[in-house]
């Protein structure tokens, strides 16, 4: 719910509760927008009020581990959503903003505001980042 409370991953419901509640109670304050832009990632971030850091985020969507020794030898971890790389591209201050950026490391790609106090007030996915 927008950073200000925390869930398990794998708990769907839960964690899907707390999107629709979130975007019930309008917590988030701008439109995060995230395309392609030839060899870039091209971030639309809208106006809206508060302020925050921009990130871009690279995932992968799964990475499986076999485990070699020890009580679960023999046996395949799997693991989704793997986050490769996490940098700040751009502040963003509620006025619109553009940013173009270098592809991060990661089959997806997420942008996420977060303001000062932690809570995430934009965010948005593109599937097939950089493969």
């Amino acid at each position: 719910m927008d950073g200000s409370v925390g869930l398990v991953g794998s708990y769907r419901d839960e964690v899907n509760a707390a999107i629709e509640h979130a975007k019930r109670d309008r917590h988030t304050a701008t439109d995060v927008n995230v395309g392609r832009a030839g060899e870039n990632v091209a971030i639309r971030i809208g106006s809206g009020t508060g302020s925050g850091k921009v990130l871009l985020i690279g995932f992968d969507h799964e990475h499986i581990t076999k485990i070699g020794r020890g009580e679960n030898s023999g046996r395949t971890l799997t693991e989704l959503n793997v986050v490769r790389s996490i940098r700040p591209v751009g502040e963003w201050t509620g006025k619109p903003l553009q940013i173009d950026e270098r592809f991060p490391e990661g089959q997806d790609v997420a942008v996420v505001v977060e303001s000062s106090d932690g809570r995430i007030v934009g965010a948005a996915r593109l599937s097939g980042g950089s493969t």
